[in-house]
């Protein structure tokens, strides 16, 4: 397996990672500044508020799409030239193909989320946020839209693997993200059965006055299952399908 995790991070296109991560943190970190500033005189400017004014449209739209986007470059190489008879062609078991995409795609959006800190952290020193960092808040957030994210990584490799073309797979992913704006406003036991939700529901404070009602037993308990099943049925995809 370590193998072919090596091989998946060889052939990623790691400069095009590297500028979407800081895109993401430069955009989300430099809105949460502004909006420290623009929106004083409504939100009381501290730690915690320009947090909520960072993460909003991270985990909404660019963590959910980052996803999507990732998925689609781990399969880029293998739609090319028939690399997918290549690769289910080697000595090893074809679901260990697919859980080292899974593996490296989720390591990815594990750093997603630490450079996000990171940039947050440092946007509010930049600015002197009053208060405290509210640390307790932050690593819930961050560690749990990492582990909310893991079913949405899981649906959109499989649809990576059966969509050939990148720029129809992010189509897709597209718009599956973008009506997330409305379905976030929905309690989390209805909105969280849409993968591309969870993230919002997991790293939104629940002291933003927007933040939606989150029921945090059945909103993990939806993360465990789907997250099961999602990837099952991904194991299942590689194995039964005749790429050859």
């Amino acid at each position: 397996m370590r193998m072919l995790i090596r091989a998946e991070g060889i052939k990623l296109q790691w400069s095009v990672i590297t500028v979407l991560i800081v895109l993401d943190t430069l955009i989300n970190s430099a809105m949460g500044a502004m909006q420290l500033e623009s929106l004083k005189d409504f939100f009381p400017p501290n730690w915690l508020t320009l947090y909520i004014h960072s993460v909003n449209l991270h985990s909404m739209f660019f963590y959910p799409l980052y996803s999507a986007i990732v998925a689609s470059l781990l399969c880029l190489y293998e739609h090319r030239d028939g690399g997918w008879k290549i690769a289910m062609s080697m000595p090893v078991s074809r679901y260990r193909v697919f859980y080292a995409k899974y593996m490296m795609l989720i390591g990815i959006l594990g750093l997603v989320q630490v450079v996000f800190l990171l940039g947050y952290v440092a946007t509010g020193y930049l600015v002197e946020a009053p208060g405290e960092i509210p640390w307790e808040t932050l690593l819930y957030s961050i560690i749990g839209g990492w582990i909310g994210v893991l079913p949405l990584a899981a649906l959109q490799l499989i649809v990576s693997i059966r969509v050939r073309n990148f720029g129809a797979s992010l189509a897709m992913s597209l718009g599956y993200v973008v009506p997330n704006i409305v379905l976030t406003g929905f309690h989390s036991v209805i909105g969280a059965w849409l993968p591309f939700t969870i993230p919002y529901y997991v790293m939104m404070p629940q002291e933003a006055i927007y933040a939606p009602r989150v029921e945090p037993y059945s909103l993990w308990s939806i993360v465990l299952l789907t997250g099961i099943l999602y990837l099952l049925m991904g194991q299942r995809f590689v194995e039964k399908r005749d790429w050859l």
